[in-house]
């Protein structure tokens, strides 16, 4: 969300916003739940089934394009937007 107003009020002076997510999966596992690392949307249903099946907690992680800022808008799109204001 602050990376969406950065590109909206400042675009492309982007500050403290590019972060390094950890290993989630190694983090879940670490604590003793499954752990499933997806990347497309026809993973997901077997994902979800196998971690309802389960007997522990399980973590799914969907990976995302972080170019994707919401359903519907993207952070370039964001960007051309803020730049043909100005």
């Amino acid at each position: 969300t602050i990376r969406m107003h950065q590109e909206r009020e400042y675009p492309r002076h982007v500050s403290g916003s590019h972060l390094q997510n950890p290993d989630f999966c190694a983090l879940a596992r670490a604590y003793g739940y499954s752990a499933t690392r997806i990347t497309r949307t026809d993973e997901f249903e077997a994902a979800l089934r196998q971690a309802l099946e389960g007997k522990e907690g399980a973590l799914i992680e969907i990976m995302l394009d972080p170019e994707v800022i919401s359903t519907r808008g993207t952070l370039s799109g964001i960007t051309s937007a803020a730049l043909q204001k100005k």
